[in-house]
């Protein structure tokens, strides 16, 4: 069986999210089963080929070189449906649906569709009455085509719930596979040099985008600063963003001042050595559909801070300290017990690396082989009867 994999943006800060994550990790595992399936990557027009994709994946380029903001979506219509023709792909999987008319829409190719939908932030944490017309309009729109496709996968059984509930979606049509991780420490101090990092250091691994509450770890830290902790603040996020600069003033009035360190889309040996030698992990975020840095952080053994949020339940269990994420002072007070309870500490370090491991890559890969397997079939038996 020979399957695509939509890989726009791998090859640059959209590796670094999420969703870039799951992508990777999807195409890696899928590489370790080239006897029953044959995969092929499908960039942009522009996008060279990622130097981690493994060497038996096929890269495709796709689409004309136009402005930006016109790419993806010219070239997720014919020509990506004519080179999925060409190269004989039984099943595409499309593993995310985008909110934002720069990024590529589910396609509507002849081959069956399956589409990872990894939550449903854009209903239930924005208003999607206040975005801008152009985002409004691409997300109900890609959204109802995500829900068209032959099998939803999504990654939490919170984040199935929440498309179930505000889609109206068959539950029978939407199977969770929760994401798989495979996170290590990387002991290279090295790295912290290149980056201006001295220990003891706090860690947030997130982006600018408000609601992942950069601001609010930053007045967390404050208040810790205040009372004599000699921490650094080292944030990784995105290199480019348009909330960057409100988020880095309400950063500064905070009173971090050069405290902080900010560190952009790093390789994943680099990030790993940033999460070994880190104290501790703070995880804010006020809305999330899976969460992978606290399970990177358990991998590490690192002590961690996260959202008292039910996706976050789900996948971490009892491990972390759990805060309000919209409460500086108790956001605060989870990082003054990971980082002066030595108990605490031993105990996260003791059970993270199983937490993590539960996680299994070998098990992700089955389920989403067993996931194309069934669409393929199922459309070749409709073909057969018609």
């Amino acid at each position: 069986m020979r399957v695509g994999i939509e890989a726009w943006g791998l090859s640059g800060d959209m590796r670094n999210t999420g969703m870039g994550e799951y992508t990777a990790q999807l195409l890696i595992g899928l590489a370790r089963h080239a006897l029953k399936v044959q995969i092929f990557a499908y960039g942009g027009p522009r996008e060279p080929r990622p130097e981690w994709l493994p060497i038996n994946i096929r890269w495709r380029k796709v689409g004309r070189r136009l402005p930006y903001k016109f790419s993806a979506l010219a070239s997720r219509w014919l020509p990506l449906n004519r080179r999925l023709e060409a190269d004989g792909i039984d099943v595409f999987h499309c593993a995310s649906v985008h909110w934002r008319p720069q990024f590529p829409q589910v396609p509507r190719p002849a081959c069956p569709v399956v589409v990872t939908l990894h939550d449903l932030i854009i209903q239930t944490y924005y208003d999607p009455r206040t975005l801008p017309f152009r985002q409004r309009t691409f997300a109900k729109w890609n959204l109802a085509r995500a829900l068209r496709a032959d099998r939803v996968v999504t990654v939490s059984e919170h984040s199935k719930s929440e498309i179930v509930r505000y889609t109206g979606c068959d539950p029978e049509h939407v199977r969770v596979i929760h994401n798989s991780i495979e996170f290590a420490p990387c002991r290279d101090r090295g790295v912290l040099s290149e980056f201006g990092i001295r220990p003891p250091y706090v860690l947030f691994a997130g982006s600018y985008e408000p609601r992942k509450n950069l601001v609010g770890a930053g007045i967390a830290f404050a208040q810790l600063m205040a009372e004599g902790m000699p921490h650094q603040f080292v944030a990784v996020v995105e290199r480019n963003s348009g909330h960057a600069p409100a988020v880095i003033e309400q950063l500064q009035q905070a009173g971090i001042g050069d405290r902080i360190r900010l560190v952009h889309s790093l390789p994943p040996e680099k990030l790993r050595a940033l999460y070994t030698f880190a104290d501790a992990l703070l995880f804010p975020s006020l809305a999330e559909g899976f969460g992978y840095p606290p399970l990177q952080a358990a991998a590490c053994g690192l002590p961690s801070v996260v959202s008292d949020l039910e996706p976050l339940h789900e996948t971490l269990g009892g491990w972390p300290i759990f805060a309000d994420p919209r409460n500086p002072t108790e956001i605060a007070a989870g990082l003054r017990r990971v980082l002066t309870d030595e108990s605490i500490r031993a105990d996260m370090a003791r059970r993270g690396p199983a937490l993590a491991a539960s996680f299994n890559p070998d098990r992700n890969i089955a389920e989403h082989l067993e996931t194309y397997f069934e669409v393929r079939d199922r459309h070749q038996a409709v073909a057969t009867v018609a």
